[in-house]
């Protein structure tokens, strides 16, 4: 299993709740998802499908992501890891967040390291 040539793809939703915005824009009234919220959505994809496929558990080592658009809470999102690199140990997954409208609302790479 696996390869350096290997690639595959996974799809995931993911409801914003109200418990996942930005404190300080919350407190102005302005409810919107928070970026270090975005982020583990992001890699809680990109761990999800990695260790489904590889039946490995990985860590999350390194994320390089970008925050493009605000979500309010009770909007769903659609997350799609593409693993694009796997050596057997360590992976590279491209990562990509849009709303329900299909707008992106943020993208980036996760690298991970799978435990032996």
């Amino acid at each position: 299993m696996g390869g350096l040539g290997e690639t595959w793809e996974c799809e995931y939703k993911f409801r914003v709740e109200r418990e996942h915005v930005a404190e300080h824009l919350a407190a102005e009234g302005e409810y919107v998802l928070s970026t270090p919220c975005l982020i583990l959505y992001m890699e809680r994809a990109a761990r999800m499908c990695l260790d489904s496929r590889t039946g490995k558990v990985s860590v999350g080592y390194r994320v390089d992501m970008k925050h493009r658009k605000s979500v309010p809470p009770g909007r769903e999102l659609t997350l799609y890891a593409r693993v694009f690199y796997w050596d057997g140990r360590r992976a590279l997954v491209y990562v990509r967040a849009e709303d329900d409208t299909g707008s992106l609302v943020g993208e980036g790479i996760n690298e991970r390291f799978a435990k032996s």
